[in-house]
C-alpha cells in the first residue's frame, strides 16, 4: 500500500506548480482557474470536445442512475457549460483552494509513517488557524443532511449541544481538533493524535462539500467551494485533499464524484438567477454528488480497516483514525439500514483488538455497494 507521506510528497508537486502559475498571472493565493499537473488526463481533446476518459475498474452491476449526470455520454441533461468535462469555475478566484492547500501542508507535517515532533504540531496549528483558513470555516460548519428547525444558527450560544449533528463544526470537529493539536504540542500520544486531526478534517471536507452544494442555491459561487473542498480546485479528474484519499482507494467512486461535481455546476448554469429556482434539478445534482462522495469515504474507512497494521503504535494510530472519521458515515448508513449502522458503530466504539474488524467491513459492504 502506498504511504500517505509518498501521496503527499505527489500532490504537493501540483501544488506548488499551481502556486507558482497563479503568481506568474499575478492572480494571488487563492487563484483556481484549473490549473494542474500535465500528467492529470483531460477529458478535452485539442479540438474542445468532450472525448469520454476510460471507465475505472467497477463492479459490473453497479451503474449510473438514468437521471445522472454524465459529461460527454448521452444522458436526460440539457446542454450545458460542464459538457467539456471540465469544471468551469463561476468566479476567477475560489478562496476554498487555500484552505484545501492548507490541508496538504498540515499533511506534510503529521500524517506521515512516524512520529510528528511538537514543533511539527505547533506549525501545523499556526495554519489550521491562519486569517480566513481552515479554523474560521470549522467553527461554523453545519451539515444540511440533517432537519433542524428554520434559522438554527450554529454561532448561537447552546445551539451546537442541542443540535451537535447539524452543528457538526463547532459541536464535534472543532473540540477533536483543538484538543489533539494541544496534546501533540505538548508531545502526548503524537501518532494518535495526528490522526485524530487527519480524520477530522476529511470529516469537515466531506461535509463541506454537501454544505456548499446546498448554499450554492442563493450563493452560486459556493457551487465552485463545493467543487474545490472535494477537489483542491484541480482539472478533470484530479484532486487534492479529499479527493487524493478517495481517488488512491476508489478510483470509480472518485470518478463518480467528479460527475457530480460537473453536475452541480450544470444545474447552476441552467439555472442561473440569483436565488436559484429549480430545486428538482438541484437535488438531482446534489444527490448525485453526495452519493459519490459519500461512498468515496466510506471507501477510505473501509481500506484503513483493511490495511490495520499489527505493530502497537501504528495499529493505535489508525484505529484513531477510523474512530475520528467513521461516524461520519453513521447517518448515510442509517438512512439504508440502521441494523448496519448500529453494527458499525459498536464494533468501532471498542479497542482495535476487540473490535469484529470483518463485522466492521462488512457492514460498510452491505450499504456502500455503488457510488
Amino acid at each position: 500500500m502506498t504511504h500517505r507521506n509518498d501521496l503527499f510528497l505527489s500532490s504537493m508537486t501540483r501544488a506548488t506548480c499551481i502556486a507558482a502559475m497563479a503568481m506568474a498571472m499575478a492572480c494571488g493565493d487563492d487563484d483556481t482557474t484549473g490549473a494542474s499537473d500535465a500528467a492529470v488526463d483531460s477529458s478535452v481533446d485539442a479540438a474542445g470536445e468532450c472525448s469520454p476518459l476510460p471507465e475505472p475498474p467497477r463492479d459490473e452491476s453497479c451503474e449510473p442512475l438514468s437521471t445522472d449526470y454524465r459529461p460527454c455520454l448521452d444522458d436526460e441533461w440539457p446542454a450545458c457549460i460542464s459538457d467539456l468535462g471540465e469544471y468551469s469555475p463561476i468566479e476567477a478566484t475560489i478562496s476554498t483552494v487555500a484552505r484545501v492547500r492548507a490541508f496538504e501542508e498540515i499533511a506534510g507535517l503529521l500524517f506521515t509513517d512516524s512520529a510528528p515532533a511538537e514543533d511539527d504540531f505547533l506549525m501545523a496549528r499556526r495554519i489550521y488557524q491562519e486569517d480566513e483558513g481552515l479554523d474560521s470555516r470549522v467553527v461554523r460548519r453545519f451539515d444540511p443532511r440533517f432537519d433542524v428547525p428554520d434559522g438554527t444558527d450554529c454561532s448561537a450560544d447552546g445551539v451546537p449541544t442541542r443540535f451537535p449533528d447539524y452543528c457538526v463544526g463547532p459541536a464535534i470537529l472543532q473540540p477533536i481538533l483543538l484538543d489533539a493539536f494541544m496534546n501533540g504540542i505538548e508531545g502526548s500520544e503524537p501518532r494518535i493524535q495526528a490522526a485524530r486531526i487527519e480524520g477530522a478534517l476529511l470529516w469537515f471536507l466531506y461535509a463541506s462539500t454537501n454544505k456548499e452544494s446546498f448554499t450554492c442555491t442563493t450563493k452560486a459561487k459556493d457551487c465552485d467551494s463545493s467543487y474545490a473542498y472535494y477537489t483542491g480546485g484541480e482539472s478533470a479528474r484530479g484532486g487534492l485533499g479529499l479527493a487524493r484519499y478517495v481517488r488512491q482507494v476508489d478510483e470509480y467512486a472518485h470518478d463518480r464524484a467528479w460527475d457530480g461535481a460537473l453536475a452541480l455546476r450544470c444545474w447552476r448554469d441552467l439555472d442561473p438567477e440569483e436565488t436559484a429556482v429549480d430545486l428538482e434539478r438541484r437535488e438531482l445534482a446534489r444527490t448525485q454528488y453526495d452519493r459519490a462522495v459519500t461512498d468515496g469515504v466510506a471507501a477510505v474507512v473501509r481500506d484503513e480497516l483493511v490495511n490495520l497494521p499489527s505493530e502497537a503504535e501504528a495499529r493505535a494510530a489508525r484505529w484513531a483514525f477510523i474512530r475520528t472519521l467513521g461516524p461520519a458515515l453513521d447517518h448515510p448508513m442509517r438512512q439504508t439500514s440502521a441494523t448496519d449502522a448500529d453494527a458499525f458503530a459498536a464494533e468501532i466504539e471498542k479497542s482495535a483488538d476487540a473490535a469484529d474488524i470483518d463485522a466492521a467491513t462488512a457492514a460498510i459492504d452491505n450499504v456502500f455497494a455503488c457510488p
